[in-house]
């Protein structure tokens, strides 16, 4: 009898915790959806690569972006939690074609590809990490 008790216990609080990590994504997805992607203007930027990071709960994701003549030419995630791969290399496709992080979420990874849009858009707001090389 008690270990019944015990496994409905144990449900009850696995699904309080499920239905609170659920929520607390969902919150995210919303302030992070909020946020103005066309904000930095890349041909105003320096040539360079630029770095940042972004995370929520179960995605992290750190992004490189390379900046030439005014152009997106290259994200690279070195870190990317909850998912790399799955979306995150067709996203940052997109981004560079647009040339602005400015671009639709990919579906059935909104979480992920809000925080890898965040990452490039805290890149592109930082200093640069890399100068290019002058020929």
């Amino acid at each position: 009898m008690k270990i019944k008790w015990f496994v409905i216990a144990l449900v009850v609080l696995i699904l309080i915790a499920g239905f609170t990590v659920f929520f607390l994504m969902g919150r995210q997805v919303k302030e992070l959806a909020k946020q103005d992607f066309g904000l930095v203007h890349i041909a105003n930027l320096p040539d360079g690569t630029y770095r940042g990071s972004a995370s929520a709960i179960l995605v992290t994701a750190q992004a490189e972006v390379t900046v030439r003549d005014g152009h997106i030419l290259e994200i690279k995630l070195p870190k990317h939690s909850h998912g790399p791969g799955y979306g995150a290399d067709a996203l940052c496709k997109k981004i560079v074609e647009a040339n602005s992080p400015d671009v639709d979420c990919i579906s059935g990874a909104t979480l992920s590809s809000l925080i890898v849009k965040t990452a490039v858009l805290e890149a592109l707001k930082s200093e640069t990490i890399h100068e290019p090389e002058t020929k």
